[in-house]
């Protein structure tokens, strides 16, 4: 499941301050008032309740788009000499709340720190829109995926052709996440750019891509998978009643042959990419204004062992349908170790008693390793008492299993370039008049007290005094 990212807020700020533009004269307060409107929803979008804030996001990801395009569009104009700094103007300071990093023992929140330059608003915004593309896609699969709710009435059904639609959409907003962290890797960072918060470091933009390709091929992967019906069973007979989600009820057919070995190798590619996003993000240096946050290294260590868990699932899938009935149990087997195993990287921490959820817990945080484990645990139940009754077959020695193991297959051998928004030619002509924006300036919510406790400026270094 998908990593349940915090969406960031930020400081205020009027361009019309910092720049003027002879050839774009409204541009700096076009893009101040898209900024205006970005800002007052993303701290709205905070305030509101976790069930609420999903629906929220394709707002957050049109306005995101909207503020990028003008903001790109400035950039592009002071890299080209159209637009100039204010004569005697302060130098541009932004502040954003990180999102990665680690917060502070006594900290509600996680800091605002503020650095100067263009090229840090737009690394932050671009990065913010990656994790709403994220927290998109997670919506989606939540709405298949997740329980269903005590209150749920069995009329809310999700049929398969619904289901399979937003499969797709959830895994195509994953990879157009992937790509919008590639697209960060791409742009020039100035001098300073050491400074910034490991939120923004190469090497973990590089992470947070890996982590969102091998979400994408696991969504896609869920898709041919029949066997959260065990789960739902289980609920079934427990309580005895059906409430919703009866396409899972029904599910495709177990995949064998050729088809469970294209999923297995899914799986481990989705495994490779974890593993090396858990080595970029276990590297990660610390910087003066943080460094990454258990969380995600947790996050990223259980991706990692649920992926290559169900690539042994699916080849024990298998087997089992072969009549293999004593490898399949022991390639289930195989996936319980795997879970169980510790992590080898020492900064990832302990995962005693991650088989137990706590109720605090937010849904997909554990990368699916609960929900994985109850399937493997329904399976070896239904597979030794066929074999203890019937088959009577030997389990193959586990490391001679492993063996043979496959290889990785990517789902995508590449993933489509992000192409960041621009404006039309009938935005750039209004913005060739001089005077009014011809609309409503957005007036921008006043920080509140929390919102301006832990700013970190970014002191004295090389570069401090550009723009970009």
């Amino acid at each position: 499941m998908p990593f349940p990212y915090t969406l960031p807020t930020t400081s205020t700020i009027s361009y019309p301050t910092y720049f003027e533009s002879p050839l774009y004269p409204t541009l700096p307060l076009a893009t101040s008032s898209h900024r205006g409107s970005l800002r007052n929803a993303l701290k709205a979008h905070k305030r509101l309740p976790t069930a609420s804030q999903a629906s929220n996001i394709p707002f957050i990801i049109k306005l995101l788009e909207s503020y990028l395009a003008h903001l790109l569009t400035l950039y592009d104009t002071l890299t080209a000499g159209d637009a100039f700094p204010r004569e005697g103007a302060p130098r541009l300071t932004t502040s954003w709340r990180t999102v990665l990093s680690a917060r502070r023992v006594t900290a509600k929140e996680p800091p605002r720190v503020a650095r100067p330059g263009l090229s840090y608003e737009i690394f932050w915004s671009i990065s913010t829109l990656g994790y709403a593309y994220t927290l998109l896609a997670r919506s989606q699969l939540q709405g298949i995926l997740a329980p269903p709710s005590s209150n749920t009435t069995s009329g809310s059904t999700t049929d398969a052709t619904a289901a399979a639609n937003s499969f797709n959409q959830a895994a195509a907003n994953l990879f157009t996440s992937a790509s919008i962290f590639q697209h960060l890797l791409t742009r020039p960072l100035p001098p300073h750019a050491s400074s910034w918060p490991p939120d923004l470091s190469p090497q973990v933009l590089s992470a947070l891509s890996s982590i969102s390709l091998s979400a994408a091929t696991l969504s896609a992967v869920t898709k041919q998978d029949p066997y959260p019906t065990y789960l739902s069973t289980i609920a079934i007979e427990k309580k005895k009643q059906q409430k919703g989600k009866e396409w899972l009820y029904n599910p495709p057919a177990p995949p064998a042959g050729v088809r469970a070995l294209l999923i297995a190798r899914l799986c481990i590619a989705a495994s490779d990419h974890a593993a090396k996003a858990l080595g970029l993000l276990s590297t990660a240096e610390k910087t003066d204004a943080g460094e990454i946050g258990e969380e995600l290294l947790r996050y990223a260590g259980s991706l990692q062992k649920v992926s290559r868990a169900k690539a042994c699932r699916f080849l024990g899938i298998d087997a089992e349908a072969a009549g293999r009935v004593g490898e399949g149990i022991s390639w289930i087997r195989g996936a319980k170790t795997i879970l169980n195993a510790s992590g080898s990287a020492s900064s990832v921490g302990s995962f005693v008693g991650d088989r137990l959820r706590r109720k605090d817990d937010v849904w997909g945080a554990d990368a699916g390793r609960v929900d994985e484990e109850k399937t493997l645990d329904a399976l070896e139940g239904r597979w030794k008492k066929l074999n203890d009754s019937v088959m009577f077959q030997k389990c193959p020695d586990l490391e001679e299993l492993m063996g043979r193991m496959p290889t990785g297959r990517e789902l995508h051998q590449s993933i489509k370039s992000w192409e960041p928004p621009k404006l039309g030619a009938d935005e750039l002509r209004a913005l060739r008049a001089a005077g009014d924006l011809g609309a409503e300036v957005v007036i921008e919510e006043e920080d509140s007290e929390e919102e301006g406790v832990g700013v970190e400026d970014g002191g004295d270094y090389a570069g401090r005094g550009g723009y970009y």
